[in-house]
């Protein structure tokens, strides 16, 4: 955080779970709003979220939206905090005593306007630091939706797979009881081996 942004300012534009300023922040039905990896990180069930992180109160939620005005005044103030970190004394240029404004894709380092034209960077790409760690951010962020999206989709199946494990075992627990209620039912007499003794016994019955 910042002392040269006013305190009531930060906390809204802060996460209440990682405490930095918002990274892509997105916005509960409860109304509470998180970065979206740090809710990816802690959502204890990937199909729904039960409890909001800070209220505690009941929420399902699916379809999370990034809320815009929250990342804009997030955007602004790492925007000056990192200016006011690069105007540092210790953050200066040493060689020209310039603010570092510049980050070169190539050696992966922060350059005056000076060193980024100098012979040595000249045919490297430069962007402004601002931009290339948003762009760096956001690259980081659409590899981690992805990654999230799979984890949904892999929780989806595994979810259809038990069910479909579940209703088999049902299954075969309905087959299992028939075989037993079958085996415990009285069974026929046998009429061939009964025909003898009982025409036998009319007979005897006829001679009477």
């Amino acid at each position: 955080m910042n002392s040269g942004i006013s305190q009531d300012f930060q906390m809204e534009i802060t996460c209440p779970i990682c405490m930095n300023y918002f990274i892509d922040p997105v916005t509960i039905d409860c109304g509470h709003s998180f970065c979206r990896p740090c809710f990816y990180f802690n959502w204890q069930d990937i199909p729904i979220l039960t409890q909001c992180f800070e209220c505690m109160k009941t929420t399902w939620q699916r379809n999370l939206k990034t809320n815009i005005h929250l990342k804009q005044m997030a955007f602004l103030a790492r925007k000056v905090s990192l200016w006011l970190f690069l105007s540092s004394e210790e953050q200066m240029c040493g060689t020209h005593r310039e603010t570092k404004k510049m980050f070169c894709e190539v050696d992966k380092s922060l350059l005056c306007l000076l060193c980024s034209s100098s012979q040595e960077h000249q045919y490297h790409r430069h962007h402004p630091i601002e931009w290339a760690a948003e762009e760096h951010r956001e690259k980081l962020l659409k590899k981690m939706q992805s990654l999230w999206e799979k984890a949904c989709e892999n929780q989806r199946n595994l979810n259809v797979e038990t069910t479909r494990i579940s209703h088999w075992k049902g299954f075969g627990d309905i087959l299992h009881r028939s075989e037993s209620v079958l085996l415990h039912m009285p069974q026929p007499l046998n009429l061939e081996l009964s025909a003898g003794p009982i025409t036998g016994l009319r007979d005897k019955l006829i001679q009477f």
